[in-house]
């Protein structure tokens, strides 16, 4: 007898689309346009270390419902520039907001093996959609320009969802969407562990853990250190 194909909702940044190297191509691109060497700046590299720390920050405070999407996207360009010495300036900080909204999401990069192991699992016939904690306009972006829109049925943000993983409901919302019932078997694949799997758990799906460099988490139903290795997984109801 035949194996069903399990559906398949993969997260978004850092699992497929390579965050970190799209988002620091237009950070650098922000002190050039900008010249943030004129006001203070002491160098390209500095920017980057204080903005990615403000952004985590940001974007827990986010999370927690304590930051509003308006607020998260100026504030981390204005903690950035306190923390590089540089003098407060709220047009600079909008300004930095506005490019960086211009220009990451139509960076490129993809984590290596994406697109090898996206058309060996859609070979196979699975059905898979993206469930991602991000900004619908930005998020729908990405998926466009790097070649992934193909490979999915959908994309459903918590923004366009009104709830973030990992909330029940975002896992809920999205299965709804997608038309597959909760109990069918899903697996979610990601590199956060609360968000793509600990959540995805709770609720009755199957977690497959994103995680380069670290040790498999006892509570994951898998953890994988590259996207290829996720072909050779058990991916069936």
């Amino acid at each position: 007898m035949t194996s069903k194909l399990a559906p398949l909702f993969f997260d978004l940044d850092h699992t497929l689309w390579d965050f970190e190297t799209n988002s620091r191509l237009a950070l650098r691109r922000g002190v050039k346009d900008l010249a943030l060497l004129s006001h203070g700046l002491a160098s390209e590299q500095e920017w980057i270390v204080h903005y990615e720390a403000a952004n985590d920050w940001c974007w827990a405070q986010f999370r927690a419902g304590e930051m509003t999407k308006s607020t998260l996207r100026a504030k981390r360009f204005a903690m950035a520039m306190e923390r590089c010495g540089m003098p407060e300036n709220e047009s600079l900080a909008s300004q930095l907001g506005e490019h960086y909204l211009d220009h990451s999401p139509y960076q490129t990069a993809l984590i290596p093996g994406t697109l090898d192991m996206l058309e060996c699992l859609a070979s196979r016939g699975h059905a898979m959609w993206i469930l991602t904690n991000g900004f619908e306009e930005v998020q729908h972006i990405k998926v466009e320009n790097s070649g992934l829109a193909g490979f999915f049925r959908g994309v459903y943000t918590s923004d366009a969802l009104s709830v973030k993983k990992p909330n029940p409901e975002a896992y809920r919302r999205a299965a709804s969407l997608a038309k597959v019932e909760m109990d069918a078997g899903v697996i979610m694949i990601g590199d956060s562990l609360e968000s793509d799997v600990l959540g995805a758990q709770a609720v009755g799906w199957r977690g497959v853990h994103f995680a380069p460099g670290l040790d498999a988490h006892p509570e994951s139903w898998k953890t994988i250190e590259v996207l290829e290795q996720l072909k050779d997984l058990p991916l069936h109801v």
